[in-house]
């Protein structure tokens, strides 16, 4: 194969490559009106069961018509656990989380340490809220399978005395409804939740306590984390997923994100795994930095799976079909049926984890180690655990390099810095060989043309030709080949890495590595435009532009292999030397500054590398050439022999 189509190939796989990763990431997709509108849940409180329930049909249909089961309600109050001010005022929580007793439900989560990326007023983040009057850890049901009925928690305001603080420092509050049939008590259900300081862990607890003379089957029918912010404008990565212990212990994850769960499902999806064996351990939801995690925890501690958990699945609220993009996801659980002895109690214990996907903070926390929650991050690449292993290594790379370099731009630079030296030693080669190739492209155009019917024989002669010469044509490609992976595990890192988002360059240009650089906003007409809109954006962004540049200026100097007496090969390699920065500059206009600065810091640096190579080559040759004999037309174009001289003879 000639290394003109050796190197036609590889740019083309490259562009593929990047534009499968930049379209999946959302780059030309429009921003859309965001705004959560409310769709009312249609429940009442003798409404039947779900199809979830267990079939009735056997019952006798005067019992399931006569009994009514009703419950006190009292007036709805708001309630806040933990605190948002700042960690410098003594504020010990992590969390800010609003709980409202209609449904005993948190109506929202609020992080301390993390703001929503306005630099004109930065506010604390606001995680999870309500949508579609849905609340995260609502008891959406309680379900009454002997008696045909399904009562609606969400819709009950339960009763509490308020929020008590503990001798440990934590908060507390605990809430209680009480469930009559046929004006009897029947079921009290308790609500406990607890939040520490410094920790991303709620814990809540629900307990069921039959009042009752008699056994009562039941089960609960709730709601998870739901409402999670939509993190990127330009695609919407909000995923819910399940994690399951396999029979050697090691977690797995299955994912659905919100445009396979709208498009395949409908609304709702379960999160089960394929090998019905594997235990499970959590659910979730999240967006690109961020997830919520609930964990039921099993009754045995010896155990970290749950069994006592049935029906789990992923659903998507979508108000109005005729907005786009203003669906939200959650996740709903409902525990087994169980039966309650007369006057016992039975209770299930949840852990939920609201907060950011770090990977330092999910592998020194024990037990959010060994329950996977790393495998929450997602990385959005190819090749699956190839580049997420490589991805991983890039981040514990540069956070080791942070800690004495406290500027990510600084640390992508010297990043690029190690990785040139890296491959200094084959980058030399491959410029040597090019330009081998160069001095060698009449010879080959030869070939070509003496062999032209004949490719078998060509490609024979090539290679011979090459051989005598000691060149490798894949060696002038291999550079790039070799940094490809980089590229893409670099853009996936700070594609997903928590540490670059908000992450400050310059205070004045780059303020935040995880977004396009934003040098300053354009004309709203601008976005309106069909196609450059899109493309464009509502902003000016300069380090593409710098970028395509850089890499016309490298392409510029590279050596040429095609020969001036070949128009065709020629006109070729210009149209590749005005191609390959376009479609770079198209690809990546609207991608993560900390990809192209650290893209356009390897290119300058790689024109830096080729004049140094190229002209330490010249140099040597020239040298070379000096110490020749040259020679002259009276010689005939032969070295003239010289005659040795006769011994010496002694007397």
């Amino acid at each position: 194969m000639s290394t003109k189509r050796i190197a036609i190939f590889f740019i083309a796989a490259y562009l593929i490559l990047c534009t499968v990763l930049i379209f999946k990431s959302g780059v030309f997709s429009e921003q859309q009106n965001t705004d959560r509108k409310i769709l009312a849940l249609a429940a009442e409180a003798n409404q039947p069961a779900e199809k979830t329930l267990p079939q009735i049909s056997s019952l006798p249909e005067e019992l399931t018509s006569t009994a009514q089961i009703t419950a006190v309600s009292a007036e709805e109050q708001i309630f806040t656990l933990g605190s948002v001010l700042p960690a410098e005022s003594d504020n010990p929580y992590k969390l800010e989380l609003v709980i409202t007793t209609k449904g005993a439900a948190v109506t929202s989560a609020t992080l301390r340490d993390y703001d929503n990326r306005d630099s004109k007023n930065p506010q604390p983040l606001k995680l999870l809220s309500s949508v579609d009057n849905a609340n995260t850890l609502a008891s959406a049901k309680l379900l009454l399978p002997e008696i045909g009925k399904a009562f609606p928690l969400n819709r009950l305001n339960w009763q509490s005395a308020g929020v008590n603080k503990n001798a440990d420092g934590s908060e507390r509050i605990t809430f209680y409804a009480t469930i009559l049939k046929d004006n009897r008590d029947l079921i009290k259900l308790t609500k406990i939740y607890t939040l520490r300081p410094e920790n991303y862990l709620l814990d809540c607890t629900v307990g069921v306590e039959n009042l009752s003379g008699g056994e009562v089957k039941t089960s609960l029918d709730m709601f998870g984390p739901v409402g999670i912010i939509r993190e990127d404008q330009r695609t919407d990565v909000r995923t819910a997923a399940a994690g399951f212990l396999n029979s050697q212990g090691v977690v797995e994850v299955t994912k659905i994100n919100i445009k396979k769960l709208i498009k395949d499902f409908g609304d709702k999806a379960p999160l089960f795994h394929k090998n019905a064996e594997f235990k499970f351990l959590w659910a979730s939801i999240s967006d690109k930095y961020f997830v919520s995690i609930i964990r039921p925890v099993p009754a045995d501690s010896n155990n970290l799976y749950c069994d006592w958990i049935g029906e789990k699945y992923g659903i998507c609220f979508d108000p109005d079909t005729m907005v786009k993009n203003d669906e939200d996801i959650g996740v709903r659980l409902q525990t087994q049926t169980a039966t309650i002895a007369p006057y016992s109690r039975l209770s299930y214990n949840f852990q939920v984890y609201i907060g950011p996907k770090d990977r330092n903070l999910f592998n020194s926390v024990p037990l959010y180690k060994s329950l996977g929650f790393i495998k929450t991050i997602d990385f959005q690449a190819c090749c699956g655990d190839i580049f997420s292993s490589l991805s991983f290594a890039i981040l514990a790379a540069m956070n080791w390099l942070h800690q004495y370099i406290p500027n990510y731009g600084i640390v992508i630079i010297i990043f690029v810095f190690v990785v040139r030296v890296l491959l200094h030693p084959i980058t030399k080669k491959s410029q040597v060989s090019m330009m081998k190739m160069s001095k060698l492209a009449p010879k080959a155009e030869e070939i070509k043309k003496k062999y032209a019917d004949n490719k078998a024989e060509m490609q024979k002669q090539l290679g011979t030709l090459y051989k005598e010469q000691g060149m490798a044509p894949m060696l002038g490609c291999l550079p790039m080949l070799l940094q490809m992976p980089i590229w893409i595990a670099l853009y996936s890192a700070i594609y997903a890495g928590i540490e670059f988002r908000g992450a400050e360059f310059l205070p004045f240009w780059i303020t935040d590595l995880s977004s396009p650089d934003a040098l300053f906003p354009l004309p709203a007409a601008v976005g309106n435009i069909p196609i450059i809109g899109s493309f464009i954006g509502t902003n000016f962004n300069l380090l593409p532009l710098l970028l395509g540049v850089s890499m016309f200026a490298q392409q510029r100097i590279m050596p040429s292999s095609a020969p001036s007496t070949n128009p065709q090969a020629a006109q070729q390699q210009k149209m590749m030397l005005w191609m390959m920065p376009v479609m770079m500059l198209v690809f990546l206009y609207r991608a993560p500054s900390g990809l192209n600065l650290y893209i356009m810091a390897s290119t300058t640096a790689g024109v830096v590398e080729q004049y140094v190579i190229r002209k330490h080559i010249r140099e040597k040759e020239a040298l070379e050439e000096a110490v020749l004999v040259p020679t002259t037309s009276k010689l005939g174009g032969k070295l003239k022999k010289k005659k040795p001289k006769p011994p010496i003879r002694f007397s």
